[in-house]
Protein backbone atom coordinates (compact mmCIF):
# COMPACT_ATOMS: atom_id res chain seq x y z
CA UNK A 1 0.00 0.00 0.00
CA UNK A 2 3.01 2.07 0.86
CA UNK A 3 4.02 2.04 -3.14
CA UNK A 4 0.40 2.71 -4.21
CA UNK A 5 0.38 5.98 -1.84
CA UNK A 6 3.36 7.18 -3.54
CA UNK A 7 2.23 6.62 -6.96
CA UNK A 8 -1.02 8.62 -5.77
CA UNK A 9 0.99 10.98 -4.32
CA UNK A 10 2.73 11.62 -7.51
CA UNK A 11 0.10 11.99 -9.73
CA UNK A 12 -1.86 14.55 -7.44
CA UNK A 13 1.11 16.70 -7.38
CA UNK A 14 1.52 17.05 -10.61
CA UNK A 15 -2.32 18.41 -10.39
CA UNK A 16 -1.76 20.41 -7.34
CA UNK A 17 -4.15 18.44 -5.22
CA UNK A 18 -3.86 16.35 -1.95
CA UNK A 19 -4.46 12.71 -1.21
CA UNK A 20 -6.80 12.05 2.06
CA UNK A 21 -7.41 8.30 1.48
CA UNK A 22 -6.91 5.11 -0.44
CA UNK A 23 -9.38 2.90 -0.17
CA UNK A 24 -9.42 -0.93 -1.94
CA UNK A 25 -13.04 -2.52 -2.20
CA UNK A 26 -14.27 -5.78 -2.96
CA UNK A 27 -14.24 -6.88 -6.38
CA UNK A 28 -11.16 -4.92 -7.52
CA UNK A 29 -12.36 -1.42 -6.34
CA UNK A 30 -9.55 1.11 -5.83
CA UNK A 31 -11.09 4.45 -4.18
CA UNK A 32 -9.10 7.11 -4.14
CA UNK A 33 -10.04 10.37 -1.95
CA UNK A 34 -8.67 13.75 -3.10
CA UNK A 35 -8.72 17.65 -2.04
CA UNK A 36 -7.29 20.87 -2.97
CA UNK A 37 -4.77 22.28 -0.16
CA UNK A 38 -5.97 24.81 2.15
CA UNK A 39 -7.62 27.91 1.08
CA UNK A 40 -7.66 26.98 -2.72
CA UNK A 41 -11.03 26.22 -2.83
CA UNK A 42 -13.13 22.87 -3.47
CA UNK A 43 -12.51 19.34 -5.53
CA UNK A 44 -14.25 19.60 -9.23
CA UNK A 45 -15.59 17.41 -11.12
CA UNK A 46 -13.10 18.25 -13.47
CA UNK A 47 -10.19 17.23 -11.07
CA UNK A 48 -12.06 14.26 -10.50
CA UNK A 49 -11.71 13.35 -14.44
CA UNK A 50 -8.30 14.87 -14.78
CA UNK A 51 -7.32 12.77 -11.64
CA UNK A 52 -8.19 9.27 -12.80
CA UNK A 53 -7.21 9.96 -16.68
CA UNK A 54 -3.51 10.85 -14.88
CA UNK A 55 -4.15 7.27 -12.39
CA UNK A 56 -5.31 4.97 -15.15
CA UNK A 57 -1.93 5.42 -16.64
CA UNK A 58 0.09 5.18 -13.81
CA UNK A 59 -1.24 2.24 -12.12
CA UNK A 60 -1.35 0.67 -15.51
CA UNK A 61 2.47 1.60 -16.07
CA UNK A 62 3.56 0.43 -12.37
CA UNK A 63 1.28 -3.00 -12.69
CA UNK A 64 -0.90 -2.24 -9.88
CA UNK A 65 -4.20 -4.68 -10.08
CA UNK A 66 -7.74 -3.12 -9.85
CA UNK A 67 -10.48 -3.83 -12.10
CA UNK A 68 -12.26 -0.65 -11.00
CA UNK A 69 -11.18 3.10 -10.10
CA UNK A 70 -13.29 5.89 -8.44
CA UNK A 71 -12.11 9.49 -7.71
CA UNK A 72 -13.85 11.62 -5.50
CA UNK A 73 -13.81 14.66 -3.29
CA UNK A 74 -13.87 13.85 0.54
CA UNK A 75 -17.53 14.87 1.21
CA UNK A 76 -18.72 17.27 3.72
CA UNK A 77 -18.14 14.28 6.22
CA UNK A 78 -13.96 14.40 5.43
CA UNK A 79 -11.89 12.26 7.45
CA UNK A 80 -8.88 13.44 9.54
CA UNK A 81 -5.58 11.88 10.06
CA UNK A 82 -2.57 13.46 10.06
CA UNK A 83 -1.68 16.73 12.61
CA UNK A 84 -2.03 19.04 9.17
CA UNK A 85 -5.81 17.79 8.69
CA UNK A 86 -6.81 18.58 12.70
CA UNK A 87 -4.89 22.26 12.14
CA UNK A 88 -6.66 22.65 8.79
CA UNK A 89 -10.13 22.07 10.62
CA UNK A 90 -9.82 23.43 13.71
CA UNK A 91 -12.49 24.94 15.57
CA UNK A 92 -14.60 22.44 13.64
CA UNK A 93 -16.87 19.68 15.23
CA UNK A 94 -15.24 16.23 14.59
CA UNK A 95 -16.83 12.41 15.73
CA UNK A 96 -13.49 11.14 17.25
CA UNK A 97 -13.22 6.94 17.51
CA UNK A 98 -10.39 6.25 19.41
CA UNK A 99 -8.10 2.42 19.77
CA UNK A 100 -7.85 2.94 23.42
CA UNK A 101 -9.74 4.48 26.15
CA UNK A 102 -8.83 7.98 27.32
CA UNK A 103 -11.06 9.42 30.34
CA UNK A 104 -13.02 6.70 30.38
CA UNK A 105 -14.31 6.63 26.83
CA UNK A 106 -13.45 5.65 23.33
CA UNK A 107 -15.72 7.76 21.53
CA UNK A 108 -16.83 11.57 21.47
CA UNK A 109 -18.41 14.56 19.28
CA UNK A 110 -16.16 17.86 20.37
CA UNK A 111 -14.33 20.70 18.27
CA UNK A 112 -11.33 20.28 17.51
CA UNK A 113 -9.10 22.88 19.83
CA UNK A 114 -5.67 22.36 19.17
CA UNK A 115 -2.43 20.41 17.74
CA UNK A 116 0.86 19.95 19.97
CA UNK A 117 3.14 18.04 18.98
CA UNK A 118 2.00 14.74 18.03
CA UNK A 119 -1.70 15.45 20.25
CA UNK A 120 -4.69 16.55 19.20
CA UNK A 121 -6.28 18.67 22.00
CA UNK A 122 -10.51 18.38 21.57
CA UNK A 123 -12.73 20.78 23.34
CA UNK A 124 -15.90 19.34 24.75
CA UNK A 125 -19.11 20.47 25.88
CA UNK A 126 -20.57 19.29 29.62
CA UNK A 127 -23.70 17.07 27.29
CA UNK A 128 -20.41 15.32 25.97
CA UNK A 129 -18.96 14.81 29.36
CA UNK A 130 -18.65 10.66 30.44
CA UNK A 131 -20.81 11.57 33.63
CA UNK A 132 -23.72 13.49 34.35
CA UNK A 133 -22.26 15.43 36.88
CA UNK A 134 -18.89 17.45 36.06
CA UNK A 135 -17.01 18.61 38.86
CA UNK A 136 -14.40 21.40 38.17
CA UNK A 137 -10.62 19.99 39.20
CA UNK A 138 -8.03 22.11 40.96
CA UNK A 139 -5.90 19.89 39.38
CA UNK A 140 -6.34 18.42 36.13
CA UNK A 141 -5.12 15.22 34.84
CA UNK A 142 -2.73 15.55 32.06
CA UNK A 143 -5.33 14.21 29.66
CA UNK A 144 -8.00 16.24 29.95
CA UNK A 145 -8.82 19.66 31.92
CA UNK A 146 -12.02 21.03 32.63
CA UNK A 147 -12.44 24.92 32.12
CA UNK A 148 -15.94 26.69 32.67
CA UNK A 149 -16.55 28.91 29.15
CA UNK A 150 -19.23 31.61 28.63
CA UNK A 151 -22.45 31.62 30.02
CA UNK A 152 -21.02 29.04 32.77
CA UNK A 153 -21.18 26.41 30.73
CA UNK A 154 -18.37 23.68 31.51
CA UNK A 155 -15.94 22.77 28.82
CA UNK A 156 -13.35 20.06 28.88
CA UNK A 157 -10.56 19.28 26.79
CA UNK A 158 -9.24 15.87 25.94
CA UNK A 159 -5.92 15.53 24.53
CA UNK A 160 -5.18 12.86 22.31
CA UNK A 161 -1.60 11.50 20.98
CA UNK A 162 -2.42 11.13 17.46
CA UNK A 163 -1.76 7.47 17.12
CA UNK A 164 -4.71 6.63 19.50
CA UNK A 165 -7.40 8.11 16.99
CA UNK A 166 -9.01 5.37 14.93
CA UNK A 167 -11.05 7.15 13.14
CA UNK A 168 -11.51 11.06 12.91
CA UNK A 169 -14.13 12.73 10.65
CA UNK A 170 -16.23 16.14 10.33
CA UNK A 171 -19.53 16.39 11.57
CA UNK A 172 -20.81 18.25 8.18
CA UNK A 173 -22.50 21.91 9.72
CA UNK A 174 -25.36 22.40 6.66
Amino acid sequence: MASLEKIINDALTSCSLELVEIERAPRGLLRVFIDRPEGRGFVTVDDCTKVSNQLSHALTVENVEYERLEVSSPGLDRILKSAKDFLRFRGQPVRVRLNTLVDSRKRFDALVFDVIDDDVVFSLSDADQPSATTVKRAKPKKASETTTGIAGAVKKTVRVKIGQIEKARLIPQI
